[in-house]
Parts: structure tokens; sequence; C-alpha cells
């Protein structure tokens, strides 16, 4: 009995494989070129085509901080499914989507749920770097998932996506399919490690560099003008208004530096203007990089507890000025406090560059291993180089930024941290991956989750939540520093699937089930997000910034 089921098992691969054939064969002789695989059905998609999917809030997950700053997106489930509903609340309403997906270098952990041998491997299958399906799991994971993406994105909007030369140029020919070739902007070189740091593994060539596939959704996107001082015009939206005529005077050094405390001046944000400052938060190579970094840390780092304290220093900055603003830190959760300075007065240097399509990270991704105070096995990307891909993509406020391969949670550590000087929403989907296998009746560690389990994590979405909590409410770095909390707000939800049949063939038991489960989806929709009212009938929310 178990050879003749061993045969048909056999018998039935070999007729799906001649179906797969003829499937291909069609495709290449109507396209002529392009990329073709075997696409291979995946777990999920019997749940997707029978029944409906829904967002359930997990409330004791939620984190509220009455400050002003929005309340924030993380989603726990399969990123298919989560992006399915995405596609009922959020379609055409996303501004930037940042992804880091799983880079199938044969040892990375990544696995494809292969719906033909389900029972056999319920978790899925590890795919190694001889198995004969390795591209074609690959590709058949992205692209569901890629064609779901790109509904969500703004005309104006755009995706970034990081992966390794493994599946670099697979990816670059999915994205043009998907995408299409005349909204590719850029493959952008990120070095990412030192030439002396030698990799695990027999290769030759040692890869020091990665790669960010960067696509618009359409014509409508404009990329972000580049000066030779490497600002934006769109940065030049500030002005300050002395309130008062005779403000304290403290000497420090050689300057005479003017005190304006709270109330004393007003600061103004305003249409971009080269007549107008840019705002430049203190902090990494600028603290010592340049005189006004150097200027504060030597006198203004020790008043940093006098918070919103204006100081005027005369003769400082290129930018014919005659003078500096600095300001300290609004309140204890603010890591660093901030200057203003204006155009440069060289009018050559405000002539617009195009942007280099390599960028040196080696130092900041060497530094990343306990950013945000929780660990990573490999992979985690730096806040910094986030951010700056933002900040080429758009200068525009209130962005809604979507990762929906969450891992650390870096996106939603980056976003928080613009949100020092800005109003943007993350939306943050992370599936629940175990890390440890049951083995002699005991835990043991997976193999490249090693860092995570000993760290007290079972699952990868609650590394990517301690994060987030730990970024809004502070922490304890390894070093035993405190670091202050940033703020923000954030609602927990969770895929799940009701009914038994998919919307297009829902019936009354169905539709019923829906009216009753839909709720959390019409809130994301509107952006309603704090329920004060439920029932078994309706919900209420009200309105979340």
């Amino acid at each position: 009995m178990e050879k003749e089921g061993y045969e048909a098992q056999i018998k039935a691969l070999k007729e799906e494989i001649e179906l797969l054939k003829k499937k291909q064969t069609y495709e290449i002789k109507r396209q002529k070129y392009g990329l073709n695989w075997i696409d291979v059905p995946e777990a999920f998609e019997k749940d997707s085509e029978n029944k409906i999917p829904v967002l359930e809030e997990v409330k004791d997950k939620s984190i509220k901080n009455d400050d002003g700053k929005p309340t924030h997106i993380l989603i726990e489930g399969d990123n298919y499914h989560a992006l399915q509903c995405l596609n009922y609340t959020h379609k055409g309403k996303i501004d930037v989507i940042y992804i880091d997906p799983p880079y199938n270098t044969g040892s990375d952990g990544f696995s494809y749920k292969d719906a033909r041998f389900l029972d056999k491997y319920p978790d899925g299958t590890s795919v190694p770097k001889d198995h004969p399906l390795r591209h074609s799991y690959w590709l058949s994971f992205m692209n569901k998932r890629l064609r779901l993406a790109r509904k969500l994105l703004k005309p104006d909007g755009v995706i970034f996506i990081s992966i390794n030369e493994d599946e670099l140029s697979q990816l670059k020919l999915l994205c043009d399919e998907i995408f299409l070739p005349e909204n590719y902007i850029s493959t952008f070189v990120i070095k990412v490690r030192h030439d002396d740091r030698i990799l695990k593994g027999d290769k030759p060539i040692h890869e020091t560099v990665e790669f960010l596939l960067m696509y618009q959704n359409s014509s409508s996107f404009q990329i972000q003008k580049r000066l030779k001082d490497n600002s934006s015009p769109e940065e030049y939206k500030y002005q300050i208004k002395e309130l008062i005529s005779n403000p304290e005077i403290i000497k420090m050094g050689e300057k005479n530096v003017q005190v304006f405390k709270p109330g004393d001046y007003e600061i103004i944000t305003t249409s971009a203007s080269f007549n107008n400052l840019k705002k430049i938060n203190i902090r990494g190579s600028i603290k010592a990089g340049n005189s006004s970094g150097r200027f504060h840390m030597k006198y203004l780092e020790n008043r940093k507890n006098d918070f919103e304290v204006l100081y005027k220093v005369p003769n400082m900055g290129d930018d014919g000025l005659g003078y500096r603003y600095f300001i300290s830190r609004k309140n204890e959760k603010q890591l660093n406090g901030s200057y203003f300075q204006g155009a440069p007065i060289d009018r050559k240097d405000w002539t617009s560059i195009p942007y280099p399509n390599f960028f040196d990270f080696e130092s900041i991704f060497n530094d990343v291993g306990q950013e945000g105070g929780v660990p990573f096995d490999g992979g985690k990307k730096p806040i910094e180089f986030i951010e700056k891909f933002i900040k080429i993509a758009t200068a525009k406020e209130n962005l809604v930024i979507l990762d929906f391969f969450g891992g650390s949670g870096s996106t939603a550590h980056a976003t928080l941290d613009m949100n020092s000087t800005a109003n943007n929403q993350f939306i943050v989907v992370q599936i629940p991956e175990k890390t440890f296998e049951i083995k002699n009746n005991s835990k043991k560690a997976l193999k490249g989750c090693e860092n995570v389990f000993n760290a007290g994590f079972n699952n990868l979405i609650d590394v990517t939540y301690q994060r987030i909590k730990n970024v809004m409410q502070g922490y304890t770095n390894s070093k035993g520093e405190q670091i202050p909390g940033l703020g923000n707000s954030l609602k927990y939800y969770k895929t799940a699937f009701i009914g038994q049949n998919n919307c297009k063939n829902a019936n009354d038991d169905d539709r019923t089930e829906l009216a009753k489960k839909a709720g959390c989806l019409l809130s994301l929709g509107e952006n309603t997000l704090d329920e004060i009212c439920s029932t078994e009938y309706y919900q209420l929310f009200t309105g979340s910034k």
C-alpha cells in the first residue's frame, strides 16, 4: 500500500510538471522576454480563496502616550493576509514602503509552506542552496506580496527593497514586471561591512556590499533635490521670531550668547524657501563634525535639562546671517538638541546635483547590534540607513510608511526617531515565527535565532513588539545607559479569517459575521483607532492622530 501511494504521488507530480511546462511554453511564446519560474502553491492560498481575512485588535498590547504624536500599527500574521486587509483599508494611501525580505542565501532561515506537502511540513520546508525549487519558491513568495503591495502606494509613492546578490537579478526582473521598467529608479550599492571582515563560507569573493532597489509607483513621484551641501530645498521651512528685545546674555568662550526662554520666541513653520532656516538634529557625527556641533557639545550639552531654551550665538556659520540659533531638547524623552542654519551664501551651492548610487554605511552597520535594546541574529538594519532613503524619497509631512517584513523593528524605530521633527505613521507587519524547536522534550534555538532565543524571545514578533515598546517608553541599553522614550502610541492587531467563502462568493452567514468583525478594518481605514464602545452589534471609534 505504501508503495502504491508513493507511485501515485510520483505520477501526480509528473503530471503537474508537464502542465507547468506547457504553461511556461505558452508564456515564453507570448512574452518572448521576461522572468519565468514554477509558481509553487503556498499553504495560505486555500484559506485566502475560501475565507475572508480580517484584523482583530490585541488590546492588552496597545501603548498609549498622550503626547499629540501619531498612533502606529503593528500587525501580527502572515504578511500576505495582512496585505489583503490593508488593501481594504489603505489602498492608494501609502507614501513609502521599505522591506528587507529573506535574501534566500540557503542559510538565512527562509522556508516555504508548500501547499502540496503541508501535512508533512506544517511549518514549511527549509530552502537550502541546492534545492531544485530554491528560486521558484522565493519568486512565488515575493510575487504574490509585491503585487498586493503596489496597490497600496499613492500615485507618487515609492518602494525600497533591500537584497543581496543571491536574488538581485531575479528581483530586478520581477519588479520590472510588477512596477514596470519605466518606474525603475536605481539599484543603490550599500557598503555594509569592512573589507577584512570575513563571512562564514568558502566563497572566493568576499561580499562587502548589499543592494537597495528603488521603484516609483508612477511618474507622479519626484525624487528630492540634492544640493551641493547635501541638503534639500524643502528643508528650509522654519522662521524664528524673537518676542523680546532684551534677552539675557551669557558668556560662552569668547561669544556673548543671547538666551531666549520659552515664551520669549516663536518658531514658525512655513512654505519652503531659501530665505528660511533648516533644522538640524545634533547627533552622531554632527556632534564633532562641524563647528556648530562642537560648540553645542562644549557649551550647551551640560544645559540640556533647560528644556526648549533658544540660544542665539553670534559670528557662527557660513550662511551670511552672522549668527546661529540653537535650541535645547523639548523634554527628557528627546535625546538631543538642534540648531537652525540658513541656506548657503554661495549660490553655486544651491545647484541641485544627482545622488550617487553608492553609499558607505559600513560603520553604522557594524554598530547596529543592540540598537533599540533588542538582539537580532543578522540582517538588522540601522535606523540611520532607513531614514536616509526616506528623506531622499520625500520631504512631505504626515507620511504613512509600510514595512511588511518587520523583523527587528528597524523601520518602526526609524519612523519614531524621525518624529522628533515630523508626524509620520508606520504600519509594520511581522509573522509569528518561532525561534526554537522541540528536541528531546526541551526547547532548542533554531539556526539563526540563537541570540534572540537566548535573550528570552520565543517568537520573532515578540522582538518587534519589544523594540517598539522600548523606543516609545525608554529602556536601558547594553552599556547600562538609560535611553529615554520617544513617545508616540501603538495599536496591535492579529490577522484572522471569518466565514466559509471569499468576499466574491460570500453568503448571508458570511456577511453577518463580517459585519460583526469589520470594526477594526473600518477604523483603520479612517484612522480612527480608539474604541470607545463595543457591543455584539456595533463598535464606536474616535479619531487618533
